[in-house]
This record gives structure tokens, C-alpha cells and sequence, in this order.
């Protein structure tokens, strides 16, 4: 087994209907994934019990974790990493997947086999959101993903024989150099959501050191809808409490950094701002 799927599950009460749909459409579009075998860490919502006995009309291979209680993103992922690391040691990469997603046939093996002839710990999938906007190419789709009749058509003519420098969700890692950087860190990043990614970067660019310059890639050889944010929005918690964690774990040198290997403007401005007011004293 190549590829283990990971995937955050989690049914918000204030919009039971919406996420029930969104769970429909993305785990049933996961049955044309080439590698079907997901680790679901149960969010909350519904009991272990429930959500096992749900999933088993899906023609993937589930196993839940968890024990239905939001734990945050850092924590969920990480378990779904170490039981991967635990109970599949025969498997050679990882994937992180989200519930607000819809995927294609075969989009994972596109991935697979990028990594697979090339010295990246991760890539990217190309993504489209529900503005049509292509993440990271500067180009929108012609139609938005509201007005399409058959989603795997919409996706494929999508497709593009480009890589570009960026980060997105979907996205494949190396297990074992995943696995090296030990995944997400809950002793710093203690908060239920944001700038978990960066760390994870940081974590990569330092694995092969300030010299090569590393930058993480999106490849549009294979692209899936991503809603962006579909759950995130209706989940509390001080975004700043993994900032804080962040800076403690890899200090003032790791956020300017940050500036440099993200590609999208919100971040470089961000990571920017804070190293200076870092380098200031505020």
C-alpha cells in the first residue's frame, strides 16, 4: 500500500444540513481515488459507532480514530500521522485531505508518481474554489463550479502540464521524511486551527537546510474542487494561539522565513510585518 488518506470529520450542529452534503459529495468522489484506504479522526458530531456504520456505504476502506471531540486540526492530523506511522509501515506517503473537497479519478496517483521521480517531501494538488479561481496561477476558470453539470469533466479540462510554486489541500507527503520532522508539533501548536501548515513548512525547508532555498509546489497535473474554509468558519478558537506557538518553535529567523517561502500575498505581507515587529521588540 502506497498512499494512506487522512481526513478531519466533523458535524457542526448549527449546519448539520450543509455538512451532511459536503460529507456526501466528498467521500463519495474518494471512491475514485486510486489508493482508498482513509484514516478518519472523528471531530465530532456523531459517536465512533455512528460514523463507522455512515461510512460503510461508501466504497473506501475507513478506519475512525478519534473519540468525537474537537481537538483541533494539529491534534486530529497528528493522530491520523502516527497511527499511519504506527499501523501502516509498509505505506510510502500520506495524504491530508478535507471534508469541504471534491476529487476525481485518479487524482491521487498523479501525485504519487510526481513524488516518486522527484526530491520533494510534498506536493500540492491544483485546486479550483467555488469563485473558479485556479490557487496560485493568477488565471480563473471560465465557468464557477456552481454551474457545472458533471464535476469530473470540469476538473480534467482543468488540468494543466504546469507545477508552481505554492501550497495547498489537498496535498501528498513523503512519510518518511514526514516522519523526520516528527509532523505537527501539539506541544507548541496548542490551538484548534491556523498556521499549522507553516509550521509543517518550516519544518521541510529546514530538513534541507537554509542553502537549498526549498519552497514547497503545487502540480496542476491534477487538480480538485476546494471549497476553502467550509468548516473552518464555524469553529472557535484564538487563531493566534498557534502564531504563538509557532514563534516559540522556530523563533523570529523562522518567521522571516516564512516570508519567503510562501507564494501567496496575505502570508509573505504577514510573516513580513510580524518578523519585523519580532526584530523590534513589539
Amino acid at each position: 500500500m502506497k498512499l494512506v488518506h487522512t481526513l478531519l470529520f466533523m458535524l457542526r450542529e448549527d449546519f448539520l444540513q450543509q455538512d451532511m452534503e459536503m460529507a456526501e459529495k466528498c467521500l463519495k468522489s474518494l471512491e475514485k481515488s486510486t489508493y482508498k484506504t482513509v484514516i478518519v479522526f472523528n471531530q465530532g458530531g456523531w459517536s465512533n459507532e455512528q460514523l463507522e456504520d455512515y461510512l460503510k456505504s461508501f466504497q473506501i476502506d475507513c478506519i475512525v480514530i478519534g473519540d468525537g471531540t474537537n481537538k483541533g486540526i494539529v491534534a486530529g492530523r497528528q493522530n491520523c500521522f502516527e497511527y499511519i506511522w504506527q499501523h501502516f509501515r509498509e505505506a510510502a506517503f500520506i495524504s491530508e485531505l478535507h471534508l469541504d473537497m471534491v476529487f476525481t479519478y485518479h487524482w491521487d496517483d498523479i501525485l504519487v508518481d510526481y513524488l516518486s521521480i522527484h526530491d520533494e517531501p510534498v506536493i500540492g494538488c491544483g485546486i479550483v474554489d467555488k469563485n473558479g479561481v485556479l490557487h496560485f496561477t493568477n488565471t480563473v476558470a471560465e465557468t464557477s463550479p456552481a454551474h457545472v453539470d458533471c464535476m469530473d469533466d470540469y476538473l480534467n479540462q482543468l488540468k494543466q502540464d504546469s507545477t508552481v510554486y505554492g501550497f495547498s489541500h489537498p496535498c501528498i507527503h513523503k512519510l518518511e521524511i514526514l516522519r523526520e520532522i516528527g509532523g505537527y508539533d501539539t506541544h507548541f501548536l496548542k490551538g484548534k486551527q491556523a498556521f499549522e501548515d507553516d509550521s509543517l513548512l518550516l519544518g521541510y525547508y529546514y530538513y534541507y537546510g537554509t542553502k537549498a532555498n526549498w519552497k514547497p509546489k503545487v502540480s496542476y497535473q491534477s487538480v480538485v474542487y476546494h471549497e476553502g474554509a467550509g468548516q473552518r468558519a464555524g469553529v472557535n478558537g484564538n487563531v493566534m494561539t498557534n502564531y504563538t506557538g509557532l514563534v516559540k518553535q522556530y523563533g523570529a529567523m523562522g518567521i522571516k522565513h516564512l516570508a519567503q517561502i510562501q507564494q501567496n500575498e496575505w502570508s509573505v505581507n504577514y510573516f513580513t510585518k510580524q518578523f519585523y515587529a519580532l526584530q523590534n521588540g513589539e
